[in-house]
């Protein structure tokens, strides 16, 4: 049976308040934001992205199907703490043509933000086929000799050999979480994860995107 509709949360602990994000400088960047499915539909990944370079700006993940509260939690985390870049709201943002996003897109426009109403936006599909083929990837390997893990996760051995530091935890309750940092802060962040396998697999996608946003050559 499918999830019944849900209302966007507006006002106190909502994670999308038009009040404070309005706060925001307003870049001229052109973002996408979409959910696509992993695990046979089991578990969705939300990703925002900004084309054509596919920085990937907030990633989230639901372990059902997402409602428009999850989507607004996800473009509240690309304003607030983007994974690239400074907090700022886009000018133009790409949607899939959704009808459970319609309640957020009027919110959208009151910050200023043009909204774009597509079938399937390219690019944060694209992401999300990526990240599904690196997950894959992960879970199929087979065990092998240390000195294969700088091949199977070749943008994380190239970022600590002398481009900054990683962090991987479990929280528990939470999953684990893994970020990637420089001498100036945070570069890339993923705190759902429910594996260390697949926290490796979003930190080197997620490194692979920032590196390529940074100019960094992959080696």
């Amino acid at each position: 049976m499918p999830n019944p509709p849900s209302q966007l949360k507006t006002g106190k602990g909502a994670a999308f308040v038009n009040s404070q994000l309005r706060r925001l400088p307003r870049n001229d960047d052109v973002w996408e934001a979409d959910f696509g499915p992993l695990d046979e539909g089991a578990t969705w990944l939300g990703l925002v992205v900004c084309p054509p370079s596919g920085a990937i700006l907030a990633s989230d993940f639901c372990d059902r199907v997402p409602n428009v509260n999850d989507l607004a939690t996800l473009l509240a985390q690309a304003m607030r703490r983007p994974a690239l870049g400074y907090a700022s709201r886009p000018e133009r943002l790409r949607v899939a043509d959704n009808p459970d996003w319609a309640e957020l897109l009027p919110r959208l426009r009151e910050l200023g933000v043009e909204i774009e109403v597509v079938k399937r936006p390219k690019a944060s599909q694209a992401a999300l086929r990526e990240f599904r083929q690196e997950l894959q990837k992960s879970r199929s390997a087979k065990p092998g000799p240390s000195d294969n893990i700088e091949q199977e996760y070749a943008a994380v051995a190239q970022w600590v050999r002398g481009c900054g530091w990683i962090e991987i935890g479990d929280q528990e309750g939470f999953g684990f979480s893994v970020r990637a940092l420089d001498s100036g802060g945070l570069v890339f962040e993923d705190a759902k994860c429910r594996s260390l396998s697949e926290a490796m697999a979003s930190l080197e996608s997620g490194l692979t995107a920032a590196m390529k946003d940074m100019g960094i050559v992959n080696r």
